[in-house]
């Protein structure tokens, strides 16, 4: 029998490309989505809609999801980001970044609790901001922040049951909106200077659901960034 995965975000950028991988490999993807799905129908793929923002729709997909299990792997990647700058209500600005990024993973995994394949897996996508926060995005990083520190107390709780572990991204794929010096101001404090691409996130998953050894770990996949030096490398020597 094949093996099935829940990826959260799992239908637009990042988590349509991890989905897209872990169905070319022969896995059941259940692939969560909030507005919209860029995926194509497969035999193997089941779509659930939730906004992750609100409780009530975290609490029906949780009911949801307990009908698909048990599960050989769940990635948690689905994610808001938003400037502070941005928000006109402070409070609910907040509130989404830690129903998406917390409160969501949380409900989904206790829902889970008796739904796991044997030697199954988790992995949760924070950001290298959880570690060296941008004050741009105060309330975003808080958030991926309480979203790794969470996922280390599932490694301590699941031990023996479900390996848990962090990935941390950095300047992994630029955004159609990001222009020419944005990008090279971000890729000049990388260590490896280039666009990652989302595949080196998919080879860092490929490699946490594959090491029996590994949980509670958190594994920065970010070109050097969170070790280069903390300004713009973009003088010349």
């Amino acid at each position: 029998m094949s093996k099935k995965i829940l990826i959260t975000g799992g239908a637009r950028r990042l988590g349509k490309t991890l989905s897209e991988h872990y169905l070319q490999q022969g896995w059941q993807v259940v692939a969560h989505y909030n507005t919209r799905s860029e995926l194509d129908a497969h035999a193997n793929l089941t779509l659930v809609q939730a906004d992750l923002s609100v409780t009530e729709d975290i609490t029906r997909l949780c009911s949801e999801l307990v009908s698909y299990g048990p599960f050989d792997a769940v990635i948690h990647n689905a994610s808001c980001f938003t400037p502070d700058s941005a928000a006109d209500d402070l409070v609910a600005h907040i509130d989404r970044h830690q129903r998406v990024h917390v409160m969501a993973p949380m409900m989904i995994t206790h829902a889970l609790t008796e739904h796991w394949a044997e030697k199954a897996a988790m992995i949760s996508i924070s950001d290298i901001y959880a570690d060296i926060p941008n004050q741009r995005f105060a309330a975003y990083c808080a958030s991926k922040a309480g979203l790794q520190n969470w996922s280390l107390s599932m490694a301590q709780r699941f031990a023996g049951q479900v390996r848990v572990n962090v990935i941390q991204p950095g300047p992994v794929k630029f955004l159609p909106e990001h222009d020419e010096d944005y990008r090279h101001r971000v890729l000049s404090q990388s260590l490896i200077g280039k666009e990652l691409g989302y595949g080196a996130i998919v080879n860092a998953c490929d490699y946490l659901l594959n090491a029996q050894a590994v949980t509670g770990t958190v594994m920065r996949v970010d070109g050097g960034r969170f070790v280069a030096n903390r300004y713009d490398q973009t003088f010349r020597v």
